[in-house]
């Protein structure tokens, strides 16, 4: 089976609606969103930081890493946009609650946050994982989550509202090889409800996505062949980039969006929908093959 075309990653003004009206205003604390300057692929968080800023948020870009928060405000700030550094172990009490503190302070208040920090190790059998590796994924998608949202609800509160994001995995919903990073994710899952439920009065809303096999750091580690199963995976012959979750994503810390809340959606190229492709597993029959 020929490897379906791949679309080269391109910068989110090129790819969609005209830049700075859909999130005009809004004031957005995004984690995870560092990036390695020069890096190809971009990443999920790092997407979506951009894109917002582009599309006229105010974004604190929190990283563990200073360079690499400093790199995503370097392109935000290339293409127009307004962002700062905040920096810290977003899984520590603290420095999360500091983090949250610095962007509330440098914006006068927060609205909208995007859980996009993530780790995808862990993998193995109960049996024989790395229990350490398993409480710092559990720390790092799980915990900082919580951390952030327990800070940043009291801004949200006083601003009458906003929307809270978590990006989650299709991992969640099906095996994946890795234990930790996939009941991590479905944790989220758990969350994303709970906190749509108890906060929804509050006019804050609570959505995730699930992203599938998009061409980013975190899913190339296998190497060109690992790439084309995941390709190969998806109902559609293109290959998704971060692009491809950064504009969902603005649709959902938009006020398009505002009777949506407790949504997981699926951005996967279909992936989820379908079994055999899921496994990539296409046949002589297939349409697709």
């Amino acid at each position: 089976m020929d490897t379906p075309s791949v679309e080269p990653t391109a910068p989110p003004w090129a790819r969609g609606p005209d830049p700075g009206r859909r999130l005009a205003g809004k004031r957005a604390f995004v984690t995870g969103a560092g990036t390695t300057p020069g890096q190809d692929p971009i990443g999920i968080g790092e997407a979506i930081a951009v894109l917002f800023a582009v599309q006229g948020a105010r974004v604190a870009v929190a990283d563990v890493s200073a360079e690499r928060a400093a790199a995503t405000v370097a392109m935000i700030k290339a293409a127009g946009g307004d962002a700062i550094v905040t920096v810290g172990d977003l899984s520590a009490v603290d420095d999360n609650a500091r983090c949250v503190a610095e962007a509330a302070t440098a914006f006068g208040g927060l609205d909208t946050v995007v859980n996009s920090v993530a780790l995808a190790t862990g993998s193995g059998s109960p049996v024989d994982v790395d229990l350490d590796e398993w409480d710092r994924v559990m720390g790092v998608n799980l915990h900082a989550a919580v951390l952030t949202v327990r800070h940043a609800i009291p801004h949200l509160r006083v601003a009458g509202g906003g929307s809270i994001l978590n990006i989650s995995s299709i991992a969640a919903t099906r095996g994946h090889g890795s234990g930790a990073y996939a009941a991590s994710k479905a944790a989220l899952g758990g969350l994303t409800r709970d906190w749509a439920y108890l906060h929804g009065r509050e006019g804050i809303r609570v959505n995730e996505i699930l992203i599938g096999h998009a061409y980013a750091p975190m899913g190339i580690q296998g190497g060109p062949d690992y790439r084309a199963r995941r390709l190969a995976a998806g109902l559609l012959a293109t290959e998704g980039v971060a692009w491809d979750v950064a504009w969902p994503a603005v649709f959902l810390a938009s006020d398009e969006s505002r009777w949506i809340t407790g949504v997981e959606l699926p951005v996967d190229a279909g992936t989820s929908s379908s079994g055999p492709y899921a496994l990539g597993l296409l046949n002589e029959r297939s349409p697709l093959a």
